[in-house]
């Protein structure tokens, strides 16, 4: 059995040494799931709403205490930890009233049978895998729905934010005392291999790095189990010369700064037309300059960044804002601008998870596109104009995305579809189409009236 500590980033004082659970600890999980499942699935959709719903209020109950606990482990802000826990309540309401009606039995518009429909039934016991950045809204996103499609979560979330996910354990046990409808398990990455291959899980998902992603998908498909992947980004927002510089400015730095941008949909790339481009830095550097870091969520990851920003350089970025980390303990680096007067090959190809911005400066909109697509990511992205016809068409048409959006930047919201394609993922989280993620699509059909 091996131990790890979390770590408070801000002075990297240890803040509680944990031991990973053993394979026959996670079998014992993974079968009092299946037990409890074969109880949930035939739950009616009052009983599983009002579940939901006492979800939300046993979050908002707890709000303080969760948002601490994700300040303490991984730097979120506090303000931006409670956010984050009303926005899980949300989730958890919407899906308690819309969920009946969007896994509503659909009937075939014609077929060899008397009657035919299509029936919407759970898959069982699905395993999450879950990162550290968002370590409630993560979680929430997915089980909300699933939960309400009959399913039980077996999860497994990073070692960095250990006690968020005891928390969530807790209250979720606390939420039904009959039954669990999901059991954490701190595992390491070879117990969670085989738990994705054990017969009685039926579903995965995983939300974290590109690579890691690629691993977890090879397990899965081994063992035939659905899959939802939500993978890294390094999302490009497109400045036209048409747009509304200062507000776009504004808009983009929102995007860079979301979670001390250390999140996979924060905005990273930002591309701008050579006409507007230095009115447009001006306003982002000010805006950047004006801002509230937090530190990043380990020490760790600040040497990365240190080393990502001298790869930028060497590529031909020049620093125009912060660059170079403070001395001392902790995680903390600057809110950092480097900009590109030429376009690089491997600039599109990096994910900077922390506080710093790159922006090319480009002659056409053509160009822009070009460098935009040329990521081997595709989660999300966005264009900036005044003409919103010409921007609908270019983000629908043009821009390789799986969520894109003019004159803002991409938020993640319960009533709308949410993943990416090539290397950032497949499958989607979230609206109608998330909630089929986990659900067996079953034809029923019977030959003769039926009295």
């Amino acid at each position: 059995m091996s131990s790890f500590s979390t770590v408070n980033p801000a002075t990297g004082d240890v803040l509680k040494t944990y031991e990973h659970v053993t394979w026959e600890g996670a079998q014992k999980a993974i079968s009092d799931a299946a037990k409890d499942f074969q109880v949930w699935r035939k739950a009616s959709w009052e009983e599983r709403s009002q579940v939901l719903h006492n979800l939300a209020s046993s979050l908002r109950s707890h709000k303080t205490e969760i948002a601490q606990m994700m300040h303490q482990e991984m730097g979120k802000l506090i303000s931006e930890g409670k956010a984050e826990v009303e926005k899980c309540a949300v989730t958890c309401e919407f899906y308690a009233k819309e969920a009946p009606g969007m896994l509503r039995n659909q009937a075939a518009v014609s077929s060899p049978y008397t009657h035919a429909e299509v029936s919407f039934q759970p898959v069982g016991v699905v395993f999450s895998i879950m990162p550290w950045n968002f370590p409630l809204w993560q979680t929430i996103r997915f089980a909300a729905p699933a939960l309400m499609a009959g399913n039980v979560i077996v999860l497994k979330h990073a070692d960095l934010t250990a006690g968020t996910a005891e928390l969530i354990g807790k209250i979720f046990s606390d939420l039904t005392p009959k039954y669990k409808l999901l059991r954490n398990i701190q595992v390491d990455h070879e117990v969670a291999a085989k738990v994705i291959a054990d017969p009685r899980v039926h579903g995965v998902t995983f939300t974290g790095s590109s690579a890691g992603g690629k691993s977890v998908a090879m397990e899965a498909a081994k063992n035939l189990k659905k899959i939802v992947l939500e993978l890294g980004g390094s999302d490009a927002y497109l400045v036209l010369e048409d747009a509304d510089v200062e507000a776009a400015a504004k808009t983009c730095v929102k995007a860079r700064l979301v979670n001390c941008g250390q999140s996979c949909v924060a905005g990273k790339r930002f591309i701008v037309h050579e006409k507007v481009s230095k009115e447009f830095i001006q306003h982002f550097v000010n805006e950047m300059k004006a801002a509230e870091i937090a530190p990043l969520a380990s020490v760790k990851f600040k040497k990365q960044i240190m080393e990502q920003v001298e790869k930028l350089k060497s590529w031909g970025g020049k620093v125009v804002l912060g660059g170079s980390a403070p001395q001392g303990a902790g995680a903390f680096y600057p809110a950092t601008v480097v900009v590109f007067e030429k376009d690089h090959p491997e600039l599109h190809k990096e994910e900077v998870f922390g506080p710093v911005a790159s922006i090319l400066v480009v002659k056409s909109t053509e160009e822009a596109l070009q460098a935009a697509n040329s990521s081997p990511y595709g989660l999300g992205g966005g264009v900036f104009t005044r003409d919103l016809k010409k921007g609908k068409e270019l983000i629908e048409k043009e821009l390789q995305a799986g969520f894109v959006v003019v004159n803002d930047y991409v938020k993640s919201d319960p009533r709308i579809p949410f993943g990416g394609v090539k290397e950032s993922g497949y499958g989607r989280e979230l609206g109608h189409f998330g909630i089929l993620e986990f659900v067996n699509i079953k034809t029923v059909a019977v030959a003769g009236e039926m009295k």
